[in-house]
């Protein structure tokens, strides 16, 4: 419980109207969840204004509402603001006195890498004998608990509500990927940030910036908000490093595959079916990594990793332990073996530049055929999809396209556009089920191929129409393999209302 006027001194600008010294049981964004004694936000949604719903809140009890529109609402005490989603961020970190600045947070922007560099600093700094959360795209960790992860970077008031939960836990380091969207919706305002790292910029999620700039300069934001004693971290082997690198006005730490300019960089390295073996300069001296990952990709995310650490006071010696110990990653260039006589790796790439790595890493370690399968995701930046399928048809001797989560798109019309970009059409077969697709890609495999299955990585989901339907690329796969991947029939997907 906290009490209004108090709670309301975070907010920078506001009209206040009516009587604010009394308490607040809790903060609601959402009317259904509204108790007595509340304060609710409204903020727009993509669907649904929450304004439209600020008197069903005061109905249900609610004693204050936050708005960016005024209006004749029954509430005891209206609050008028210029963005209620900032507002929100603010009222939330406040709420929860600011449980940020008790824990050390680091935040991974850029387009490709943000999960994988999440758990390998999550393994460092357990090994530096922190207590770690997590925040990411598989799963939040709170503490030793695994939550469903709804969103990649939650809700403002539902992360600072996760910063006091993980305190309460013993938690005193939080690693977490913050998502342009999140950034562009305010969701980390609030939030002390103690390193920020910049992977990569490729183009994706056009559906919601519109532009590429406009997607960079989400990403930019994040560091915007860094301290004086903050950190950012950043990879200068993207063509645009120099723009969060001169966002940050703080402490700066680069890291490069080659470029010996770098604070960080690989003075020889190479990668087999094992992993990948990094010798590794750095401004505290020189190491070799032997890591369970595979490809340049997780190279980087491996630079990336140790920059942070070595940002956090951590050792080399406490920094190569942390990396060697991580086995793999769901969905992250994952190995399935369960007795075939070729590779197969499941792996998230759903953009063009993810794509165009994972097969070039693949194609290196295959001494017979690669063959890939992916779609592309509907209601998704179409302008990477011929993007995708000329990348595919060049780098692989056989392409599978099918379904993705074409939601509420017809997913014969995204495999059309994914078509326009493709160089070979001979190297192509259709199929729109993704099951009978992986079907018969397992089918015709043979000895020394390789079998990428892209896209959907660690989901366990596909989303058609309204619908969203159990499936896992991973199950998929063993469960074909057990049954010689000849002969067995589709089987009905579980489904449940998104």
């Amino acid at each position: 419980m906290r009490n209004l006027k108090r709670l309301l001194e975070a907010l920078p600008s506001k009209k206040i109207f009516g009587q604010t010294d009394l308490d607040i049981k809790k903060i609601e964004y959402d009317s259904r969840k509204i108790k007595e004694g509340d304060l609710f936000v409204a903020i727009p949604g993509f669907k649904e204004d929450g304004h439209e719903y600020i008197n069903s809140a005061s109905e249900k009890g609610a004693v204050a509402v936050v708005t960016q529109r005024d209006g004749d609402y029954k509430a005891k005490v209206k609050v008028i603001v210029p963005d209620t989603r900032k507002a929100l961020a603010l009222l939330s970190s406040k709420f929860f006195d600011s449980p940020s600045q008790r824990l050390e947070v680091v935040g991974i922007t850029g387009t490709n890498g943000k999960t994988t560099i999440t758990y390998l600093l999550k393994s460092i700094l357990k090994k530096a004998g922190r207590k770690v959360s997590l925040i990411g795209t598989i799963a939040y960790f709170i503490g030793g608990k695994r939550v469903v992860a709804e969103k990649t970077t939650p809700e403002s008031l539902d992360l600072q509500n996760m910063f006091s939960q993980m305190l309460e836990k013993g938690t005193d380091s939080v690693v977490m990927e913050v998502s342009s969207h999140a950034l562009a919706l305010k969701r980390v305002i609030g939030v002390d940030f103690d390193v920020a790292v910049f992977t990569n910029l490729d183009q994706e999620h056009l559906d919601f910036h519109k532009t590429l700039s406009a997607y960079k300069e989400s990403k930019g934001l994040l560091f915007d908000m860094l301290s004086e004693k903050s950190y950012a971290v950043i990879n200068i082997d993207d063509p645009n490093w120099k723009y969060f690198y001169d966002k940050a006005k703080t402490n700066r730490l680069t890291y490069s595959l080659d470029n010996q300019r770098a604070d960080f960089y690989t003075k020889t390295f190479s990668s087999d079916l094992e992993g990948s073996q990094i010798d590794l300069v750095t401004p505290n001296g020189r190491i070799n990594i032997n890591l369970k990952l595979l490809g340049e990709s997780n190279i980087y995310n491996a630079l990336a990793g140790a920059a942070v650490g070595i940002a956090l006071k951590v050792d080399l010696e406490t920094i190569k332990s942390g990396l060697e110990s991580v086995q793999g990653i769901p969905g992250r260039m994952e190995k399935i073996q369960a007795g075939q006589d070729f590779k197969i790796l499941i792996d998230y790439a759903h953009t063009t530049t993810a794509l165009e790595r994972l097969l070039k890493t693949v194609r290196r370690l295959t001494p017979g055929d690669l063959l890939v399968l992916f779609g592309c995701g509907g209601d998704r930046d179409q302008g990477k999809r011929p993007q995708m399928g000329e990348v595919a048809s060049l780098l692989a001797d056989k392409v599978f396209l099918t379904e993705d989560n074409p939601r509420s798109e017809d997913p014969e019309k995204i495999i059309d556009q994914i078509m326009l970009g493709v160089k070979n059409k001979d190297k192509v077969e259709i199929i729109i089920d993704r099951r009978e697709g992986i079907r018969k890609a397992l089918k015709i495999a043979k000895r020394g191929d390789s079998l990428v299955l892209a896209g959907k990585g660690h989901e366990d989901y596909q989303i058609k129409k309204d619908r969203k339907f159990h499936f896992s690329d991973k199950e998929t796969v063993l469960e074909l393999l057990k049954m010689s991947a000849v002969g067995s029939p589709p089987s009905k997907n579980l489904e449940t209302k998104t």
